[in-house]
């Protein structure tokens, strides 16, 4: 288990009957949709090589790939997390799925709160930015549970180890990115 399969749990919190519950109503629109996890999708990019003319193959898989059921339109979500953050990759990944809108609708991100400073670069590009806070549980082979929203493994409290294993979060928080009110 790691925070992005946390993140992506607690985005959609399924009901006990299988309905997505989540924040993810929020960012569609509607309680009426369908969620697909990790769905490979095929597209052809004209190839800018001097050297080969024709198509590619891209091969694109969002996150999240949703289906409003009341009106048929989709969207690709990608969220990140904050372990190993790459912003660069990132933008790359949400261009890809836009250049493809046959599948995709809309193209959402969702970033770590601790790296907001770079969603208006994402806003600039015309992408929809959300922005996620959690506590990380960790549970130290004493028995001991810390809670923590850092990144690193911290050490246990009790015991003082190192020895740590993720257990999930909690105060999870999902928001738009709105840029700060002109004063």
């Amino acid at each position: 288990m790691t925070i992005h399969d946390e993140l992506v749990r607690e985005l959609i919190k399924l009901a006990d009957w299988g309905k997505p519950t989540g924040y993810i109503i929020e960012i569609v629109g509607s309680a009426n949709i369908k969620c697909v996890l990790e769905e490979l999708f095929y597209n052809h990019e004209e190839r800018k090589d001097p050297v080969f003319v024709g198509f590619k193959i891209v091969e694109m898989t969002p996150d999240i790939f949703v289906t409003n059921q009341s009106t048929g339109k989709t969207t690709a979500i990608e969220l990140e997390s904050d372990v190993k953050w790459d912003f660069a990759h990132s933008l790359r990944q949400i261009k890809k799925y836009r250049r493809n809108s046959k599948d995709f609708n809309d193209v959402v991100v969702i970033i770590p709160k601790k790296y907001e400073q770079f969603a208006p670069l994402y806003k600039l590009e015309g992408f929809r930015v959300y922005l996620w806070k959690a506590t990380r549980i960790w549970e130290c082979r004493c028995k001991e549970v810390t809670e923590d929203e850092r990144t690193v493994k911290p050490k246990c409290l009790s015991c003082k180890s190192t020895e740590l294993e993720f257990k999930g979060v909690k105060d999870v928080k999902f928001e738009p990115f709105e840029y700060p009110v002109k004063p």
